[in-house]
């Protein structure tokens, strides 16, 4: 794979919503979230990261800013008080060393200090064993946190979705992060776009991405014309769909080559795929304790 090509996505929330569908949340031991995953006490009011605005303030309290030796890097989604889900590819080389990592929570502005936020320690990097650098294959990781996380309103968990549930193409997403905008919008701030979900088949064909897409367990969204994308900065937020009044976790900002050019939309780990892993390193290491859970 040509990587001097590829742009790093992190922060990449995609989001369907679905009136007439039902889903229950993939459990989480020992943990509230259950109770209050996928709620928004803000409406994110569907906006536009590369061709986007700036989210309304509190409207993704999920959205979590991976910060590595105190440099934002990558971004996740809050599971539990003490599990963020990511992408595997931001802990290549050196950076997985857990002491480098700190997970940034309630915050806003990459400048400027939330009065809510909380910034934790990251215990440990737990990186799906079959992960390819090469292929950017199994691209999905959980951040085991110490201390844990106190949720409050502009601090809140994303559902996990039951493995039948899954995206089809045409559905309309959401993108949410603090990658670069390329001057389309505010580089400081969270920003959010609408992106629809693409077709493997469209997304495998030569002229787009051919056999470096990979259709079991990652699928695409965007514009064939571009102009809307994740870019640099952007890599492991969730892509979500709303489903009963509740955003549930789909899949993981894994890459793309360049930013919002042409048959390049953003490509996306399938976490339908991943339940049963994500399911067993829960088990292992999650710890119970108690968070309250604050409005």
């Amino acid at each position: 794979m040509d990587f001097s090509r590829m742009w790093s996505v992190s922060i990449v929330t995609l989001l369907f919503v679905c009136a007439t569908c039902n889903a229950t949340p993939v459990s989480i031991p020992c943990s509230y979230s259950a109770n209050i995953c996928g709620v928004s006490t803000v409406d994110p009011m569907i906006h536009r990261v590369v061709g986007g605005s700036v989210a309304p303030m509190g409207s993704w309290p999920w959205t979590v800013m991976l910060l590595e030796l105190g440099s934002q890097v990558c971004g996740g989604a809050i599971l539990s008080e003490n599990l963020v889900l990511t992408a595997a590819h931001c802990f290549e080389g050196k950076s997985i060393d857990s002491h480098r990592w700190n997970v940034l929570a309630g915050r806003h502005y990459i400048d400027k200090v939330d009065r809510n936020e909380i910034k934790v320690k990251v215990q440990s990097v737990i990186v799906h064993e079959k992960y390819n650098n090469d292929t950017v294959e199994n691209d999905i990781a959980l951040l085991v946190l110490h201390p844990a996380l106190t949720f409050s309103p502009t601090i809140r968990p994303l559902c996990l979705p039951p493995s039948t549930q899954t995206v089809s193409p045409g559905q309309r997403c959401m993108l949410a992060g603090w990658g670069d905008t390329e001057g389309t919008g505010s580089d400081t701030a969270l920003n959010q776009a609408v992106l629809p979900v693409i077709s493997d088949d469209t997304c495998s064909r030569a002229d787009w991405y051919g056999s470096e897409f990979i259709r079991s367990t990652t699928f695409c969204a965007g514009y064939a014309e571009g102009k809307k994308d994740a870019c640099a900065g952007d890599s492991g937020s969730p892509l979500a769909c709303k489903v009963g009044g509740k955003w549930y976790a789909h899949g993981i900002s894994s890459w793309g080559y360049d930013c919002a050019e042409p048959k390049w939309p953003g490509i996306y780990t399938d976490v339908s795929k991943y339940i049963p892993w994500l399911q067993r390193q829960m088990a292992a290491h999650v710890t119970c304790g108690s968070s309250p859970v604050v409005g």
